[in-house]
């Protein structure tokens, strides 16, 4: 997994590229602790080349989630291939993960 960082004005975008698994959960905790520390008002995830994630990425996640709400900072997962969207919708994380297109991203938050 690679994750490159990209941040415009008080926004911080996530680029995911590659599998997200139980072997690299710890790599993006890292970096979440370094990018929380920053208090950015929005964190957006890009899923756009994120070919897989398992239960533990997703248990990661739902973990950032509860994260960024307890410091009121946004979390925004955007531009999901068809296959990680049916996971999210299989799991319910559609219900309480905020999900868009880089598009509406752009034009919502940007």
């Amino acid at each position: 997994m690679d994750l490159n960082v990209e941040e415009k004005k008080s926004t911080i975008i996530v680029h995911i590229k590659g599998e997200f698994h139980i072997g690299n959960v710890n790599k993006f905790e890292e970096l979440w602790h370094s990018l929380i520390e920053k208090s950015p008002e929005l964190i957006a995830i890009d899923c756009k080349e994120l070919e897989y994630i398992d239960s533990s990425a997703i248990g990661t996640l739902v973990k950032f989630l509860n994260n960024t709400m307890s410091k009121k900072i946004k979390l925004v997962f955007f531009d999901l291939n068809n296959s990680i969207q049916n996971i999210f919708k299989t799991a319910r994380l559609d219900n309480f993960f905020t999900i868009t297109t880089r598009e509406k991203l752009e034009n919502d938050f940007l």
